[in-house]
């Protein structure tokens, strides 16, 4: 099967996301394609793994996607070929922190987060109408994740989009005579 050709449209805010350049960033343009991506980013189409997103918790497929400046790459979801949302942790962005919040101005909302199972307050800076998340940690100046997706609003991205980061402690496991498992 033939890949189709890369959307200009869609390859501009895929670039400044690449780039890491999220203060020009304005949303991932609608719609944008695995083989958008495909042409910016090294997307692994060999495995994908499925989440849910948004409180509706839409079954979602994602796929691995790597670039400069992202550690441990990016997640790329998509809904029959069609991007939803880009997550990546630890990205090295191209200005510090303060200077990028600055540009951006106050979020539409600060939503609490998680970081494993700890619940961290008002650390989740959204920016629905930009098509950007900023997961931050204020106390030492570090975006610890980001998400990008097409511009909306904050009830499309609450509704449809946001990650639900949460991790859940297990019971220990007990074995057939009750005895806990090492």
């Amino acid at each position: 099967m033939q890949a189709a050709r890369p959307s200009d449209l869609a390859l501009s805010p895929l670039r400044l996301l690449a780039g890491r350049d999220l203060r020009s960033f304005a949303g991932l343009a609608h719609p944008t394609s695995l083989d958008d991506v495909a042409a910016v980013f090294d997307l692994d189409r060999s495995w994908h793994g499925q989440g849910a997103l948004g409180s509706a918790r839409h079954r979602t497929d994602w796929f691995n996607a790597a670039a400069a400046g992202f550690a441990r790459g990016a997640r790329v979801w998509a809904n029959d070929g069609t991007v939803v949302l880009i997550d990546a942790t630890d990205v090295v962005l191209v200005e510090p922190l303060p200077s990028l919040l600055d540009a951006l101005g106050e979020p539409e909302t600060r939503l609490n987060s998680f970081q494993g199972t700890f619940e961290v307050e008002a650390n989740e800076y959204v920016y629905a109408q930009r098509g950007l998340t900023l997961y931050v940690n204020r106390a030492v100046d570090t975006t610890l994740r980001i998400a990008a997706f097409a511009p909306g609003s904050l009830e499309r991205y609450q509704r449809d989009l946001r990650l639900d980061l949460q991790m859940k402690r297990l019971p220990p496991s007990r074995g057939p005579s009750g005895d806990r498992l090492p």
